[in-house]
């Protein structure tokens, strides 16, 4: 058990203690208050004294539970879960760097305290400092480190974006000796990211022999997209169907197995058989993940209502972040990896900053004071450049971004932005075709849904570009794929890259893509996709009629 998680008797005096701290805080202030906490506290636990660091912290009061554990006995306070909570507290009352050096004193002791390692590598990560984050965690994880350690790690560094470095995390724990079905279905993920694709499929068949439980892990989806089916024979096509009939299977799980032998039957041109099971497949999405198309129509209603900005960040970057936006399924993927192969450009996938900056900006009321704006600027720089080696370009591609070009402008009116399209048959076709783990994709199971957000999506990059202040490039998936030296060189353009060819170029080392274009992104640009929705036209008549042009 982690000694720094409070058991059910700590949290009860927890939540007595903090009871009164505030009763007392309410009379005769904070510092009495504080002095009445501490004496409650003198013969508990160092449990007890965590737990009301932490719910404190939790209520707003993170510099009253800094004071708390400064005032502990001294036995007490020598203690790693003290020290611990300590240094998260700090973090949460806004003293980073004390914070960090609290942590790194307590791994000095012990480098593989994990509860240490994991608060340190949490705040690393929130200040865009992933290497550092992954470093903390990759000498935590030595030969005695529990599974369940393992896993966390493994997937902390997998939301880090460093999947390579993950999946040598789990190959040395497999190397080892353990077969855990968790284990072998993350480092199948993993591969499957990285572009493995034979290494994901052996990791993925045995974590099925080990019985995986598939509504924890959508091993079949990710069976599926390890390879491209050419025979209808193939013993997966058996597999998934007999799993269709395990009554063990939530809605979730069940949706993604469907997914995932619909793309099995498409590869072999069974495409009567793949729309059949996507329709099933989209339901069961749906159900598990409702989407309301009038909340998403009143935040766009929003942005185009917005004034455009006024006043922008003033930032020495040294870098121009460049982002690629459009509906999923655009091509957004293919350009950023093409993008990432310039060696002065950082591919960073889908960072989830900018809605986050862009909302926190307009909840706060203060879009136009330089200060404020300067400050989120810094911040959505901090995870943009991380702490890898430097580049001159930044692509950020999650495509959704598209909502926040205002914001974008007043951030950064340097920046770039591509804006990606493609025939919205086709688009529809794709998107409707994919699992999305993002409930914002929520619209991706219904075809009168994606037109309402495709309509949403033209009508606001219209708005944007007649309103503001960016440059802003429009990228033509079929012109790609059918010119694509000539696109790329427009692209570049565009960008102020140095001339290079992307087409020849490789992929940067350990480069993943964690979205469904894992498989397409990687093969050389084609236009074997080009007019696909017309073999779904006899089998789904609400595609032609939801896009009628």
């Amino acid at each position: 058990m982690d000694p720094t998680l409070p058991i059910a008797e700590d949290r009860a005096a927890a939540d007595a203690a903090v009871g009164r701290f505030r009763e007392i805080a309410a009379l005769r202030g904070a510092q009495a208050g504080l002095e009445a906490l501490r004496t409650d506290l003198l013969s508990a636990p160092a449990a007890a004294w965590v737990a009301c660091a932490r719910q404190l912290a939790a209520q707003g009061a993170a510099e009253i539970a800094v004071a708390l554990l400064r005032t502990a006995p001294a036995t007490l306070a020598a203690q790693p879960a003290l020290r611990v909570a300590l240094g998260e507290a700090l973090w949460q009352a806004g003293a980073a760097g004390e914070a960090e050096a609290t942590l790194r004193r307590v791994l000095a002791e012990d480098p593989e305290r994990h509860p240490a390692a994991l608060a340190l590598a949490r705040q690393l990560r929130n200040r865009g400092r992933l290497d550092a984050a992954v470093a903390v965690l990759e000498a935590a994880c030595g030969p005695d480190a529990g599974l369940a350690v393992l896993l966390e790690c493994a997937l902390f560094m997998k939301q880090c974006q460093r999947e390579a470095r993950a999946l040598a995390l789990c190959e040395d724990a497999l190397a080892r000796g353990e077969r855990d079905a968790r284990l072998l279905a993350l480092a199948g993920n993993l591969a499957l990211a990285l572009g493995r694709f034979e290494q994901a499929r052996a990791r993925l068949l045995e974590a099925i022999a080990q019985g995986v439980d598939f509504n924890e892990w959508q091993v079949p989806e990710a069976l599926a997209r390890a390879q491209r089916y050419r025979d209808p024979q193939h013993p997966d096509f058996a597999r998934f169907e007999a799993w269709r009939g395990d009554p063990r299977l939530g809605p979730r799980a069940r949706a993604s197995l469907l997914f995932g032998l619909a793309k099995a039957y498409d590869d072999v041109g069974d495409y009567a058989r793949a729309a059949a099971l996507l329709r099933e497949a989209n339901a069961l999405a749906r159900s598990v993940s409702p989407w309301s198309r009038e909340s998403w129509r009143a935040a766009i209603a929003a942005r185009l209502a917005a004034p455009a900005p006024r006043v922008t960040a003033s930032v020495a970057s040294g870098c121009a972040p460049v982002f690629v936006v459009g509906l999923p399924r655009t091509g957004t993927t293919l350009v950023a990896e093409l993008l990432g192969r310039h060696p002065h450009v950082r591919n960073r996938g889908e960072l989830p900053v900018l809605g986050y900056v862009a909302n926190r900006l307009r909840q706060s009321g203060r879009e136009e004071d330089p200060a404020v704006l300067r400050e989120a600027a810094e911040l959505y720089l901090a995870h943009l450049r991380q702490d890898d080696a430097p580049a001159r370009w930044y692509v950020d591609k999650d495509p959704l971004n598209f909502r926040y070009l205002d914001s974008v402008a007043a951030l950064f009116p340097q920046a770039r932005v591509v804006y990606c399209r493609r025939n919205r048959r086709d688009t529809a076709l794709s998107i409707w075709s994919q699992m999305f783990g993002n409930p914002e994709y929520g619209f991706a199971g219904d075809f009168a849904d994606i037109a309402a957000v495709a309509a949403d999506c033209e009508r606001l990059m219209a708005h944007w570009r007649r309103t503001l202040p960016l440059a802003i490039h429009v990228l033509d998936y079929e012109h790609l794929a059918a010119q694509p030296q000539a696109t790329l060189d427009a692209l570049g353009a565009f960008i102020g890259l140095p001339p290079f060819d992307l087409l020849a170029a490789p992929a940067p080392e350990g480069a993943a893509i964690a979205s469904a274009s894992l498989w397409q992104a990687r093969q050389p640009v084609h236009q074997g996709s080009i007019g696909r929705w017309r073999h779904y036209a006899p089998y789904l008549p609400e595609l032609a009629a939801a896009f009628p042009d």
